[in-house]
């Protein structure tokens, strides 16, 4: 776990120093219709600068554990792993025809029912209310259009 632990960080800190540059190339100053473009972009990747380069020295600092060492998951955490990122990978790989909306609302209902055990009024109204709400924030509020995909669009605008 040491190992992987301080792999993990240094690849993210080299990651996101990588990024600082790029972030740069947008306006970051205060601008008459709020922060530049690249205001929030900058301070994640500063923050994930921060954080990794804590990480790595909290890791490089601790006690290396003698004998065999930890594995980077242990056996019984594979099956909860596996039941959030299979789904997500089944969710990301029909993007193109569920959209953003659907594809989490049907994600996060799954989440609920597998994972939370919440019951079905529950999650069909936070599977439903809150893609419907996230729609409206990004499409109407931001002028932001996000995926949609396919079924979303023939249901929208007969496409």
């Amino acid at each position: 776990m040491h190992r992987a632990e301080t792999v993990f960080a240094a690849l993210l800190l080299v990651g996101a120093v990588l990024l600082i540059p790029q972030t740069l190339k947008l306006p970051v100053a205060w601008t008459p219709t709020g922060p530049g473009s690249g205001f929030f972009p900058l301070w994640l990747v500063v923050g994930v600068v921060f954080q990794m380069a804590l990480i790595l020295v909290r890791s490089l600092r601790a006690p290396v554990p003698p004998g065999r060492a930890a594995p980077f998951i242990e056996r019984e955490s594979v099956r909860p792993l596996l039941i959030v990122f299979l789904p997500m990978v089944a969710v990301i790989s029909m993007l193109r025809y569920l959209g953003i909306y659907i594809g989490g609302g049907l994600y996060l209902a799954g989440y609920m029912i597998f994972v939370g055990r919440q019951r079905w009024v529950t999650v069909l109204l936070v599977s439903i209310l809150l893609p419907v709400a996230l729609f409206f924030i990004f499409e109407r509020w931001f002028l932001l259009p996000m995926p949609k995909g396919t079924l979303l669009e023939y249901l929208l605008y007969g496409r």
